[in-house]
């Protein structure tokens, strides 16, 4: 249990300096983006975090910002650990958050539902 509050508390440290980092980057592309750290999943060895990042804009920019927040995250990854006080600071691995999409899916899905549940309860009723 003290170990997933401390793996919680480490992911949370490094999403917030992470924001900080990209924000200050100095790229153009990447400091001018609406870019977000949705989550920070790290590896209980310290080997590997995985970053979910949300990107404003359509797919192909989303994966070209990821793509290029993987190309520096050598740099990426230097600051993080001057900002860090983690002995063992983790390999990063940026990848596109799709939640907002799921998300819209599984309303739109519950919406449909939603219009032809009335429906079936009327026939329902007719039938008794």
């Amino acid at each position: 249990m003290e170990n997933s509050k401390r793996m919680s508390r480490v992911d949370s440290e490094i999403q917030k300096s992470l924001a900080k980092i990209i924000s200050k980057f100095d790229d153009a592309e990447l400091s001018s983006a609406l870019i977000s750290i949705m989550k920070v999943e790290t590896f209980a060895d310290f080997s590997m975090s995985k970053i979910y990042v949300s990107v404003f804009g359509d797919e192909a920019k989303k994966n070209h910002i990821v793509a290029k927040l993987n190309d520096n995250k050598k740099s990426i990854r230097y600051d993080l650990a001057h900002s860090l006080k983690l002995r063992i600071v983790p390999d990063l691995m940026f990848v596109v958050d799709n939640m907002e999409e799921k998300t819209a899916r599984l309303n739109k899905l519950f919406d449909q539902i939603e219009k032809e549940l009335p429906k079936a309860q009327e026939t329902d009723e007719i039938e008794d």
